[in-house]
């Protein structure tokens, strides 16, 4: 698609020289660990949407839709302290404090595990209709490895060990692939023969490489001395994890609510589409509010506002021409990838096309914030749009099914833009005023 005009062979070369500059920056180990851990969950998912039924693959996005969010608690509790305190340890400190880590880690896996097990063994109550208590013990196992798997991964990058962290992936994720591969050719595929696939995966890719944790030790007073320094950051972080999540996920939960779990299978098989953007998104990430904070360093708010405006019509071109692409031709797309029983629903995979479009501004708004050290406009975003969602998603879904699904998450995202991009435009105006006074 991007030799097809001269705007995106532009973008083609210009990404090169980011990931060139990324790659001098010793972080292409992590490209190209992340390129194999989404390549692997994309080939997953087409792999589970092609063998299962609707209902079957919607309950199976349902229930990874639970593990990706303790991730996401994971992540703002125990990772991004972790990743902010550990590189600061000395060697005498190390033990210690990654003793403390460890120990927390291992105590939240096990709650979130417990807490999954007890949720699915009870939904039969308040779901019926889904039949999924028989996945407590699978979800629940496959919950536990995939977060001690991704920890261990987040420690080696932590620590600088990026050669473990893509081994870990390569075991863990270039095994879950023919596996599930395997368990889908030999029939009846189950959904909870998929979670355990990737229990045992996740496992296969956190169990050897714990051999490379370094020498750990557990007392009482690093334990509580780490957990009372890690909270100061992760207060703030997790009531922004789970408004995120609610931001984000009201009127997606609102579909299998009104239109069961087929409604879920829809979604999610049109997501893993579009989400090929995701490719340049998360390379863009790397290298955006780099760039922006060194104009800002360099050339002031008004020379990172120029880059700011030249990633946004640049790339913004080249998400414009991709999700053209897949809108104009959407029915042809899930046929490809899915075959005939999802290539009906072209119309929420044209939605979804226009949901990504408005998600890569945040990119360079929220780079822009972050240039200019002013990131509680981000945060004051998501209330907004929880409210939004909280009034709107039921009606939105009830009364104009899964498109009123995608037109809400659509509006959300727009409110979120809008706030942070107004906020954006008047930090600078500020920012130029003070700048100015200072000169006079």
């Amino acid at each position: 698609m991007q030799s097809e005009t001269g705007r995106s062979a532009y973008g083609s070369l210009a990404f090169t020289r980011l990931l060139r500059q990324v790659a001098n920056g010793k972080t292409s180990i992590a490209l190209l660990d992340q390129a194999l851990v989404s390549g692997a969950n994309f080939a997953t998912n087409i792999l589970l949407a092609r063998a299962f039924g609707l209902r079957d693959y919607g309950v199976y996005s349902l229930a990874w839709l639970s593990v990706l969010f303790a991730n996401s608690l994971q992540y703002a509790l125990i990772v991004t302290p972790m990743m902010s305190v550990g590189p600061k340890q000395g060697l005498d400190e190390r033990p210690a404090y990654f003793g403390a880590v460890l120990l927390h880690e291992l105590i939240f896996a096990l709650v979130a595990a417990l807490t999954e097990l007890a949720a699915v063994m009870i939904s039969p109550r308040f779901f019926p209709q889904w039949h999924i208590g028989r996945l407590a013990i699978p979800l629940s196992t496959a919950t536990f490895a995939y977060l001690l798997q991704e920890f261990l991964r987040r420690y080696f990058f932590c620590m600088g060990k990026r050669h473990l962290a893509l081994t870990s992936d390569v075991i863990s994720y270039l095994f879950q692939v023919p596996l599930i591969y395997w368990i889908i050719r030999r029939p009846p595929p189950t959904i909870s023969l998929a979670l355990w696939c990737v229990a045992a995966t996740s496992f296969l890719g956190f169990l050897p490489l714990m051999n490379w944790f370094g020498p750990v030790l557990i007392d009482t007073s690093s334990v509580l001395r780490v957990w009372k320094r890690h909270w100061k950051m992760a207060r703030w972080l997790a009531p922004s994890a789970f408004m995120q999540w609610g931001a984000g996920n009201l009127f997606l939960m609102s579909a299998p609510f009104y239109y069961g779990a087929a409604a879920a299978a829809i979604l999610r098989a049109s997501q893993n589409i579009v989400a090929v953007a995701h490719v340049w998104f998360l390379g863009l990430d790397n290298v955006i509010p780099v760039e922006a904070a060194r104009q800002m360093r360099a050339a002031g708010p008004d020379g990172m506002l120029k880059y700011i405006k030249r990633v946004s019509i640049q790339w913004g071109g080249v998400t414009l021409l991709f999700t053209m692409l897949i809108g104009l031709f959407p029915h042809f797309w899930l046929h490809l990838a899915y075959g005939s029983k999802y290539s009906l629903d072209g119309y929420v995979l044209r939605l979804y096309a226009l949901l990504y479009l408005i998600i890569f501004m945040a990119l360079p708004l929220r780079a822009g914030l972050l240039a200019l050290e002013y990131t509680m406009p981000i945060f004051w975003a998501y209330p907004i749009m929880i409210a939004f969602s909280i009034a709107l998603a039921g009606p939105f879904a009830r009364r104009l099914g899964l498109t009123g699904v995608l037109l809400g998450m659509c509006f959300t995202q727009l409110i979120s833009q809008a706030v942070v991009g107004g906020s954006l435009l008047i930090r600078i105006k500020r920012v130029r005023r003070e700048i100015s006074g200072q000169l006079c």
